[in-house]
């Protein structure tokens, strides 16, 4: 593939200039076999050619706020993160218009995805896209980490026929520390430490904690029968509502704030997010 360098500045500098922190091109040929069961690129566009990766910072403060109390975190960090989303997508839509105007085609992924609710798997792993245009690494959380805020992003990528020049992957075991903090804070014990990503990340155990149900229930380690659920522990939802009336009240609340993950410690205690933020106090 020629690569349209000039095209491409164009491209970056837009991004910047209506607000993305970071931006990266990924060649979307190599999503062919993403993980997790997420779509790949060219079920999307026939034509694909490359990827727009763009990455959006979490304020440092919002890592600072309760993280036990619903109405806080419903109130600052769920707020922030749709605030986030929104600009997100306005940057996309403004980036696949002006390649429009190029004689290009690009389509805009949602940074909220929808969901296969069996799989639990979206139209394309945002964290994938990243790490395959540079922007950053999948570390042993199974989250995008960057070099500038760690895990603390949210992203969005634009998918295009684009012949821009590609960025990544470039960052090789250079951002994640493997200190395994990620592994030992996660109440529900989805993440492994034995493995590497994706193999050492159990989504079962993962909704036990997003969803707020060890909280709920005062039970950390989830139910063997929801471990084992396939084709994921989605299909256990009703059983559980009806053993812990207080999921059910929960239910209630998560429907008039919107969908949002009630637990965070892989992102809050991750060592380079937390020396980034850091180092930002200093200066």
């Amino acid at each position: 593939m020629s690569e349209d360098e000039e095209l491409t500045k164009k491209v970056k500098d837009l991004a910047l200039e209506l607000g993305a922190d970071k931006v990266g091109i990924a060649d979307a040929t190599l999503a062919e076999d993403p993980p997790h069961g997420h779509g790949n690129p060219s079920a999307m566009m026939k034509d694909a050619k490359t990827a727009i990766s763009l990455v959006l910072a979490y304020p440092d403060a919002t890592y600072g706020i309760d993280m036990t109390d619903d109405l806080i975190i419903g109130g600052i960090y769920v707020a922030t993160q749709e605030f986030m989303n929104t600009e997100l997508s306005r940057i996309a839509l403004r980036l696949a218009r002006f390649l429009e105007k190029e004689g290009y085609k690009a389509v805009v992924i949602s940074p909220e995805l929808p969901r296969d609710e069996k799989r639990w798997a979206g139209a394309i792993s945002h964290r994938y896209m990243g790490q395959l245009a540079g922007v950053g690494e999948i570390g042993q959380s199974n989250l995008l980490l960057t070099p500038e805020w760690g895990p603390r992003i949210q992203l969005t990528t634009v998918i295009t026929n684009a012949p821009l020049k590609v960025d990544g992957p470039k960052l090789i075991d250079k951002v994640c520390k493997h200190c395994n903090t990620c592994v030992e804070k996660c109440p529900p014990r989805a993440i492994g430490a034995e493995n590497y990503p994706p193999y050492n990340f159990n989504i079962n155990r993962c909704f036990w904690g997003v969803m707020g149900w060890y909280r709920l229930t005062k039970v950390e380690e989830p139910p063997k029968d929801w471990v084992d659920a396939r084709p994921t522990a989605m299909i256990m939802v009703p059983k559980y509502e009806r053993q812990y009336p207080q999921i059910k009240e929960y239910q209630e609340l998560e429907s008039r704030l919107g969908w949002y993950p009630l637990c965070a410690e892989c992102v809050v205690h991750c060592g380079v997010g937390i020396e980034a933020a850091e180092k930002r106090q200093k200066k």
